[in-house]
């Protein structure tokens, strides 16, 4: 990860901690221009939670996943608590309202991390070219006995 790369994602980071939701690429655009005077289109915010994952080690990886999954817990936690126990009517609803969005967060985070996991196990997997020729008839018989011998443990 270049310097920054690091530098936009801890902005990006100190932006969603403060409006306590992930908004748009285009709008974290805008807020990391005016915030932290970083100019980045809004494609590379769209992807930098991909690819900065996939510059993590797999130790690396498992603990981001889990320290963003473990505030965002927190989080939903403490607005669950406030929903079900202020006497506020209003409170309860805004309350409601963020235990909804913070689910709702949780879930395109978990969607982001199994999307990278997936690419990142792909693009760990041999690739393999064979090339097969044409079809050949083969003598059932032989088959049949090299195929029963081979389950007997036979290796003539």
């Amino acid at each position: 990860m270049t310097a920054a790369q690091e530098a936009r994602w801890k902005a990006e980071a100190e932006i969603i901690k403060e409006i306590g939701k992930i908004p748009s690429s285009r709008k974290m655009q805008q807020l990391l221009k005016e915030k932290y005077g970083i100019i980045v289109n809004h494609n590379i915010v769209n992807q930098d939670l991909k690819k900065d994952l996939e510059a993590l080690t797999p130790t690396e990886y498992e603990n981001q996943k889990s320290g963003i999954l473990d505030m965002l817990n927190k989080e939903i936690e403490i607005a669950h608590n406030i929903a079900t126990s202020d006497p506020d009517n209003q409170v309860k609803l805004k309350a409601m309202s963020a235990v909804s969005k913070l689910s709702k967060t949780k879930t395109e985070v978990l969607t982001k991390f199994r999307r990278t996991q997936a690419e990142i196990s792909k693009k760990e997997q041999a690739q393999v070219n064979i090339f097969i020729g044409k079809p050949k008839e083969i003598d059932m018989d032989k088959f049949k006995k090299w195929n029963g011998d081979a389950k007997d443990g036979k290796t003539d």
